[in-house]
């Protein structure tokens, strides 16, 4: 089961988000997936971080992005992000890492009033003191892709995914960060709507996604975008 690559030709809007790279195209896009999908960092192996004949008997699609991270499984309970932000000389990865998390972090504290940590590289995670000790459980998980002229940003972010469904597809991560602490997939995540934020509001994904849009709306965050790219050049 060989992953699929993103490539110019592919039909659009492309299931992973790698479409926001191409010239003159949307610099942001916030979508709720609209089929199971599994799809592996760049330069992962699918053999050692999926259950290939799982996904194979299941009819669930393999793809590859060209960004790092790690191997992730979307379906119509998570939200997708991917933003393409202006590269200049004084901005590197790490600073390309805070312009996506913030982002995430500012919607969701604004809309629901759920504060999320970056924890790892780049995670955002859900951290709060159960039975006398701190517990932290991943809510997101982005990536970057560095072409010449720009910064591709992926994010994927659980709103209400059937979680149980996590350990089926996805093996236990040739690498780890620290803080998972050899958890299984099921252990180690939560989604947005099983924390109880202050506001009050629902959160399911359509409300997640509107979130994120108004986030994108803030004039310091346009800023940061490139609005009109050659970014695959």
């Amino acid at each position: 089961m060989s992953p699929l690559r993103y490539s110019p030709d592919a039909s659009r809007p492309y299931p992973t988000g790698e479409d926001v790279v191409e010239p003159d195209g949307e610099a942001v896009r916030v979508w709720i997936p609209d089929s199971r999908l599994l799809v592996l960092g760049n330069s992962q192996t699918p053999e050692i971080e999926l259950d290939l004949e799982a996904a194979q008997a299941d009819e669930v699609p393999v793809y590859q992005r060209k960004g790092g991270g790690g191997a992730v499984y979307l379906t119509d309970g998570c939200v997708c992000v991917a933003l393409r932000f202006r590269k200049s000389p004084d901005r590197g990865i790490a600073d390309h890492f805070a312009a996506g998390n913030g982002l995430i972090q500012s919607a969701f504290e604004r809309a629901f009033g759920i504060g999320l940590a970056v924890r790892g590289i780049s995670d955002l995670a859900f951290v709060e003191e159960r039975h006398g000790r701190w517990e932290e459980r991943k809510v997101a998980g982005s990536s970057l892709y560095m072409p010449r002229h720009c910064a591709v940003y992926l994010a994927s972010i659980l709103v209400d995914a059937r979680l149980g469904e996590l350990d089926r597809y996805l093996r236990h991560p040739s690498r780890e960060p620290d803080y998972r602490d050899r958890r299984s997939h099921e252990d180690f995540v939560t989604n947005l709507k099983a924390i109880q934020g202050k506001s009050g509001s629902e959160i399911t994904p359509a409300s997640a996604r509107e979130a994120l849009i108004a986030a994108t709306k803030d004039p310091a965050f346009q800023a940061l975008l490139d609005l009109v790219s050659h970014c695959n050049s």
